[in-house]
């Protein structure tokens, strides 16, 4: 696949799933040097393809994963599950 940049349109084919991360994570002080990463807090199995817009570059990834655009929220898919836009023949 070639170089994803913001705002490419993305094919995401059905049966796979979009995560939504908790953005902002308080950490309690009390807690020095442990990583609490972020954990998906919504996932959503797609019942059908749909197209969505990549909203970072893809080397802004989060271990695999690369933001997109659905239905006015900004999740999360695996980079191997998407594939480029193609308009209809």
């Amino acid at each position: 696949m070639k170089h994803l940049k913001v705002g490419d349109l993305l094919y995401i084919p059905a049966d796979v799933m979009l995560m939504e991360y908790e953005e902002s994570i308080e950490m309690p002080e009390d807690l020095n040097n442990v990583y609490i990463g972020p954990s998906p807090v919504k996932f959503h199995n797609l019942q059908k393809p749909v197209n969505v817009l990549l909203l970072e570059e893809s080397n802004a990834t989060r271990e695999g994963m690369i933001p997109v655009l659905y239905n006015g929220e900004k999740l999360y898919i695996h980079k191997r599950d998407i594939l480029p836009y193609q308009e209809e023949r």
